[in-house]
């Protein structure tokens, strides 16, 4: 073989390497990239399926501290009004009813304070939640802008 044939296969053998080197590593960023969007996405949706349940959670403990809020208030009118019957003292024939329902009413504003703190605390616990599905989504939009992919 003549030495520019040789010259020619090996620049030929060279180019095809590079090629196959240069194309091998684009196919593993791809899949790389593809395992790593759907690892983020399924992260996603087990946050978002946290942060709906985290919500819904919530509503469900806000609408019942509001009831008990209404019934602690209804109370508070009852004892009022026995008391505005003897002119802030409780006739005698009303004062075991009267005392039935202040000690009732007692046990239910403790009983609140403590939902209360419970809801608050959950409240603070959804937001963690949710600012973790937020940034999960953050860094699924990093991760495809970095790759030039256009966001929807």
């Amino acid at each position: 073989m003549s030495r520019g044939r040789l010259v020619l296969a090996g620049a030929f053998l060279l180019s095809a390497v590079i090629l196959l080197v240069v194309g091998t590593r684009k196919l593993v960023e791809h899949k790389r990239l593809t395992d790593e969007v759907t690892r983020l996405r399924d992260e996603l949706y087990r946050a978002r399926v946290a942060a709906d349940r985290c919500r819904s959670s919530l509503v469900t403990s806000e609408s019942a501290l509001s009831t008990l809020t209404a019934t602690i208030d209804s109370m508070k009118t009852r004892i009022d009004s026995f008391e505005a019957l003897g002119h802030g003292r409780v006739p005698a024939p009303k004062y075991d009813e009267y005392l039935d329902l202040f000690e009732s009413y007692n046990d239910s504003v403790g009983a609140w304070s403590v939902r209360s703190e419970r809801l608050l605390a959950a409240e603070s616990a959804c937001r963690d939640v949710i600012d973790h599905h937020n940034a999960i989504s953050d860094t699924i939009q990093s991760v495809l802008e970095e790759a030039g992919v256009p966001a929807t």
